[in-house]
């Protein structure tokens, strides 16, 4: 495993034991298997982010009950603020994209897949995701093991779909 991360079944298996959360099936690792629906992966990318707002929700239920004037003032957030409003970007770009309308997806892809991108990258090195990740008030928060697949996902059927 890179950089001693937990492999990619075993976070698996851990979303679907702790949280109830099905990570969407990954393709077989072959060059001749078939492009990733687009369709399909839009609704998995929604289902994770559905998920993630759930913990954050969790997280900030648990924030406001503390009694500590800071951790209130944090929980009023949301995942919007902790994700660096990449979050809102993506979403937007997402619904330009529409569903598979090729003409779209070729013309808004590119600048889809720089979100993307950018998303992920800051994801993997947020200390405000590491830190909701390894909360101390018995919330399960996994954002970066939630997000960052289906991100991955996401960009391999857009570059699958799109022309270079």
């Amino acid at each position: 495993m890179p950089d001693g991360l937990i492999d990619v079944d075993a976070k698996a298996q851990w979303l679907k034991a702790v949280l109830g959360f099905a990570l969407p099936a990954r393709a077989p690792s072959t060059s001749s298997r078939a492009a990733p629906d687009w369709r399909v992966v839009r609704r998995d990318w929604q289902a994770a982010n559905e998920a993630v707002d759930g913990q954050i929700a969790a997280l900030q239920a648990a924030l406001r009950k503390s009694g500590d004037d800071e951790l209130e003032e944090i929980a009023e957030f949301g995942l919007n603020g902790i994700t660096g409003n990449h979050r809102v970007r993506l979403t937007a770009a997402l619904i330009e994209l529409g569903d598979d309308d090729a003409a779209t997806l070729q013309k808004a892809g590119p600048k889809t897949l720089g979100l993307i991108d950018a998303y992920r990258s800051y994801l993997e090195s947020s200390e405000a995701v590491e830190v909701c990740d390894g909360n101390p008030f018995d919330t399960p928060v996994v954002i970066r093991a939630t997000l960052v697949p289906a991100l991955a996902q996401l960009a391999a059927a857009l570059r699958a779909t799109i022309k270079p």
